[in-house]
């Protein structure tokens, strides 16, 4: 999810600052997942995983606007995940 927002705040013209919160953000969640899947570090790196992991959440909840349209987050993550590959179906009429 963290990628599609920076995706779609790239394409929106983010700032650099901007962008730059965002991969803080994403790198502390990738710190998280490196934690938890790490043998040596036990069941203090999964509690330390959580630890980092409800911090950058509550960072990812600054990150969305209620208000903000949800389309270029979809869009954004679809084309990360298709590489772009898929063209945009529009809505058939009569729905």
């Amino acid at each position: 999810m963290v990628r599609a927002i920076y995706a779609a705040a790239k394409d929106g013209g983010a700032s650099r600052e901007e962008l730059a919160r965002i991969a803080r953000v994403g790198r502390e969640l990738s710190r998280a997942l490196d934690l938890a899947g790490s043998p040596q570090q036990g069941v203090s790196g999964h509690s330390a995983a959580w630890k980092v992991t409800d911090k950058a959440m509550l960072q990812v909840n600054d990150l969305v606007d209620p208000l903000t349209p949800a389309a270029p987050l979809l869009l954004a993550a679809r084309s990360r995940v298709t590489g772009g590959r898929l063209a945009m179906r529009s809505k058939p009429q009569g729905r």
